[in-house]
């Protein structure tokens, strides 16, 4: 289902909790020599990009020429409150009503190269958000706190976007994942000192430099929709083997929109043949809708026509379809029924319901919430048992290994949340399936509730939910409901000495705030937590986040009652060490 954004991408939101909390919001800058940020590319080189590198275009909004000699172009993350940590040095005459380029880092090999740069960033600005700042010294910008540079005389514009928690009067939106083409354009070089006002985001991506030489990127005319012909059943466009027999074929079929992800990253829809469902047949009656520009157009219940492409995507059958080349249909169609069914046991009798609607039936078991935290992912196991480990079991290579990973093929499949969201890269984003009152342990079960699409891709089997999962739509969204508490006690395994291993995660008694360049990882107040890197701290960002750390600590060393416990991840306070513990845990 996913296409090749999926799990890479960065969903687009803006920090709520930053653009509300006073200290963030940072006097305007208004141009005082007419040089303003003009144009930002962050996504240079990534996938569906026009250019191979990041850049900034700065733009003179006076008749005269001006001389940025000894100027800057200065860049901090999103949630930094130390100095930046990429300073370009500028040179040079931007012309009267002319332009000034500055080319950055690329993230991958995609697009063409930007015309001549006037200077060059070694810092790499990050999509989901970071500042820009233009300084009229050549020095970082030390300290720039969040809050603390009110009346600096050396700013001469500054441009916050995404998740940045520094800007002028609120941030301007960021792009939408990494895939995302389109750049960050002023409005008619106006500067009304309000980022979100001033900057909108543009397919047009216009890198202009001091000679007035602009980018040769020429974007490829907007394909033709082709041409419907006959209708193909769906299951003669899956077949009965794992790819389609179609492959590069343009096809039209019918069937009723089952689920939609016009958010979050997917960009599609599924299909079923009306009618069907209920029962299995030779080959599925469903199938994935690759769309960007026609999936805000159908909604859940929908009878439509498509025409497009057959062909597999990391392993499930789907369509590519072009703008104009969806129909929404008039005529009503019988309803389509979920299949209510276990979660069979092979490959084969799992094909065939790829991309339909089911209602899974039987006991479910958490057995891995590793990636939650990244992509929104749950790991469960068919039965009452979650997996093992099969070097828990046996070495590799022996009769009883094998038995393991057998049974963990067939009773394994991964709970998904319906996004492409790489939560690492967009912390300002509440996880889905998980709260404060369902902590949604391993070892506890998982009943369906509702009905999911079955999807395959990156070589797994996955349960998605009908739409993009979110914390606002989970009452009506969230097909599991989850059980399990903690057990009251280990299991008794015997002996008399008990020895436990505890990794604290990064427990530095010497805090952020004791420290210069450190930056950090900040709450959804703004408020920092952790220490992100810039120092050789790596853990609480000042006192309050150290005893708030220690106290949790305390508390499981305490109800562990241990023996012996084997601690980690324990700064190194040596007096040789570069950095010397101040304090001891308790």
């Amino acid at each position: 289902m996913k296409h090749s954004s999926w799990k890479g991408g960065l969903g687009a939101a803006l920090t709520m909790g930053l653009l509300a909390s006073p200290v963030a919001v940072l006097p305007a800058y208004a141009a005082p020599n007419g040089i303003v940020i003009n144009e930002a590319y962050v996504n240079g080189g990534s996938a569906n990009a026009p250019y191979l590198n990041k850049f900034v275009e700065l733009h003179n909004t006076t008749d005269q020429p001006v001389d940025i000699s000894g100027w800057s172009l200065q860049y901090r993350s999103a949630s930094g409150s130390a100095a930046p940590t990429g300073v370009a040095p500028l040179t040079g005459t931007i012309p009267a009503n002319g332009h000034y380029l500055v080319g950055g880092s690329s993230n991958a090999d995609n697009g063409v190269a930007l015309p001549e740069v006037d200077a060059t960033i070694g810092a790499s600005f990050a999509g989901g958000g970071g500042t820009l700042i233009l300084s009229n010294d050549s020095a970082p910008l030390n300290p720039l706190a969040t809050g603390s540079v009110t009346g600096n005389p050396a700013i001469e514009d500054l441009l916050g976007y995404g998740s940045s928690n520094t800007f002028e009067t609120a941030v301007a939106p960021k792009p939408d994942s990494n895939s995302d083409p389109r750049s960050l354009n002023r409005a008619g070089f106006v500067d009304t000192d309000d980022n979100s006002a001033d900057f909108t985001l543009s397919e047009a991506v216009t890198p202009t430099n001091a000679d007035g030489e602009t980018g040769s990127f020429e974007p490829e005319p907007e394909p033709e929709p082709p041409v419907a012909g006959d209708v193909v059943p769906i299951n003669e466009i899956q077949g009965t083997g794992t790819a389609t027999p179609l492959a590069g074929e343009t096809v039209t079929t019918r069937g009723v929109v089952t689920a939609a992800y016009p958010t979050g990253g997917i960009d599609g829809y599924v299909i079923q043949t009306e009618g069907t469902g209920g029962e299995a047949g030779a080959a599925s009656d469903g199938i994935f809708i690759y769309s960007p520009g026609t999936v805000a157009d159908v909604a859940i219940g929908d009878h439509v026509e498509v025409t497009g492409e057959a062909g597999e995507n990391f392993g499930v059958t789907q369509i590519e379809v072009v703008a104009g080349a969806a129909t929404v249909l008039t005529e009503p169609a019988e309803e389509v029924k979920s299949l209510i069914t276990p979660w069979p046991a092979t490959n084969a009798e799992r094909e065939v319901l790829e991309s339909m609607l089911v209602r899974p039936t039987g006991d479910f078991t958490v057995t891995d919430n590793y990636d939650l935290n990244r992509y929104g992912e749950i790991d469960l196991a068919f039965g009452t048992d979650a997996l093992v480990q099969p070097t828990e079991i046996a070495p590799p290579g022996t009769p009883e290994n094998a038995a393991v990973q057998a049974d963990n093929s067939a009773r394994g499949v991964t709970l998904d949340d319906g996004a492409t969201i790489d939560f690492v890269r967009n912390m300002d984003r509440a996880l889905p399936y998980l709260t404060v009152e369902n902590p949604v342990r391993v070892n506890g079960s998982a009943t369906f509730v509702s009905d999911v699409i079955v999807d395959f891709d990156f070589g797994v089997w996955r349960f998605q939910p009908v739409t993009h999962l979110t914390p606002d739509n989970a009452d009506e969204v969230q097909p599991v409901t989850f059980a399990g508490e903690r057990p009251a006690t280990p299991v008794e395994v015997g002996g008399d000495i008990k020895i436990a291993s505890f990794n604290v995660l990064n427990y530095f008694s010497t805090t952020g705030d004791e420290l210069t360049g450190c930056t950090y990882y900040n709450d959804r107040a703004g408020n920092p937590i952790t220490v992100r890197g810039g120092c050789d701290a790596r853990g609480a960002a000042n006192t309050e986040s150290l005893e708030r750390q220690e106290a949790k600590i305390v508390d499981a060393l305490t109800n562990l009652d241990a023996d012996m416990v084997s601690l980690e991840e324990i700064e190194n306070s040596a007096p040789s060490a570069r950095i010397v513990t101040r304090r001891s845990l308790r």
